[in-house]
């Protein structure tokens, strides 16, 4: 077990090597330093559920034990994607805990924690649970579990909730899993009135990684085009990312966010690297790029749409955590092009660079276009010609992220290489 928990206590959830940096022993104690979290802050309860890859089991097992002996009833809602454990945890209305690897490599596996509202914690109060597990100063008691497997009413949720947005059905759609939780989604497809080609019934173990990235998808994109499919569907091994495959290309995660902009009426939050297209759709504020940033903001401002471009999206009337299933469920009874046909023509680049001090190349950049700052919210935004940059320092290692976006693919080609010769001369 990793005696540094620094190392798998992440910026937004807590994620390790199985078992070198994280195992059952790490688990308990983590359940201990969770409850002992819950019991000073929230109600002495707590969802708990996990995705269906082998080492989450035990993980899970012994997480509920260290929960257990800090005197929380434990409610284990068995097995199923991240979003059904936040939407268990809000109807239960109480700290959520999932064990997942999400899209990282097969042999990692990690940890979800979700406010009773639903969505991620925050850095702050994941410091503190790391803080406990470090100092282990756990509380007593004698805890309980108790069984309540909700996925059915959780399925009957989320397809009356995507109900409201659907115009059509009867399309023909090939549906990827990579072996993870969303593998309930065809059956839910189905029962919306689309034929469903699941390519993914036999894929146990699992597509390592299962990050659905285009690179990942070629068996997707071969199987629409032999059955003249409608679209191409794909999540991640939780369930929490969606990829869209249609009409020959897959759809970019700010095209996805626009699409969903045109349906609601109430306000949108992003993070800060989402293409300018979306404020077409409506008043946008934007945060800091991770997920706990923009729910707890969208929550805030009671926000009706929250996501970004990485094909994380939420409907937070439903739960404020983001769901591939719903998204599907609901671009699926869509009329995609004409919702496309109105989004303006945009061209955003991006390139990571490795940098020896990402929080100095930041500084400099400040420095260098302090005439023309746009936002300083994340790394820093700031105007170049007609394109606009986008340079933030990356959360798990030493380099910097930039997108450069302009209405013209040459200039924001050139103002992303530009920009990336000015980096390497610092």
């Amino acid at each position: 077990m990793s005696l540094r928990p620094e190392k798998v206590f992440k910026r937004y959830d807590i994620r390790g090597e199985y078992p070198e940096e994280l195992d059952e022993e790490f688990a308990e104690r983590l359940g201990k330093a969770l409850g002992t979290f819950t019991v000073s802050n929230y109600p002495e309860k707590v969802v708990a559920c996990r995705d269906g890859k082998d080492s989450s089991k035990p993980l899970k097992d012994s997480l509920i034990e260290g929960l257990k002996s800090s005197g929380i009833e434990v409610i284990d809602v068995g097995v199923g994607p991240t979003d059904y454990t936040a939407w268990c945890g809000k109807r239960e209305e109480c700290v959520s805990v999932q064990v997942t690897s999400s899209h990282m490599p097969l042999n990692f596996n990690g940890f979800k924690l979700m406010y009773p509202e639903g969505n991620g914690f925050v850095n702050e109060d994941l410091y503190k649970v790391q803080d406990i597990f470090r100092d282990q100063e756990f509380i007593s008691g004698e805890g309980k579990i108790t069984e309540k497997r909700l996925i059915e009413k959780y399925r009957e949720n989320i397809l009356n909730f995507a109900s409201n947005f659907n115009e059509s059905f009867e399309k023909k759609i090939v549906f990827e899993s990579m072996g993870g939780e969303a593998r309930i989604l065809p059956e839910l497809l189905e029962e919306q009135g689309h034929e469903v080609i699941d390519i993914s019934k036999e894929k146990r173990p699992y597509i390592d990684p299962p990050d659905p990235k285009a690179e990942n998808l070629e068996g997707l994109k071969q199987k629409v085009k032999q059955e003249d499919a409608d679209l191409g569907i794909s999540n991640d091994l939780d369930a929490d990312r969606i990829t869209v495959y249609y009409r020959d290309r897959f759809l970019s995660g700010d095209e996805i966010f626009s699409i969903l902009a045109q349906l609601v009426e109430g306000e949108i939050v992003a993070s800060i690297d989402t293409s300018k297209a979306l404020e077409n759709f409506g008043e946008i504020e934007y945060t800091r790029v991770g997920d706990p940033f923009v729910m707890d903001r969208a929550l805030e401002i009671d926000a009706e749409l929250a996501g970004e471009p990485n094909g994380h999206y939420s409907f937070t009337e439903f739960v404020p955590y983001n769901s591939g299933i719903l998204t599907a469920l609901i671009l699926s009874g869509l009329d995609l092009e004409e919702e496309l046909s109105n989004i303006p023509d945009c061209s955003v680049e991006r390139d990571s660079i490795p940098v020896e001090e990402k929080h100095q190349v930041i500084e400099a950049l400040k420095e260098e276009f302090r005439e023309d700052i746009l936002s300083d919210l994340d790394g820093v935004k700031f105007s170049y010609g007609d394109a606009e940059v986008l340079v933030r320092p990356s959360g798990s290692s030493q380099k910097v992220r930039i997108i450069a976006e302009s209405r013209d693919q040459k200039e924001s080609e050139e103002a992303l290489d530009s920009v990336r010769k000015v980096i390497n001369q610092f």
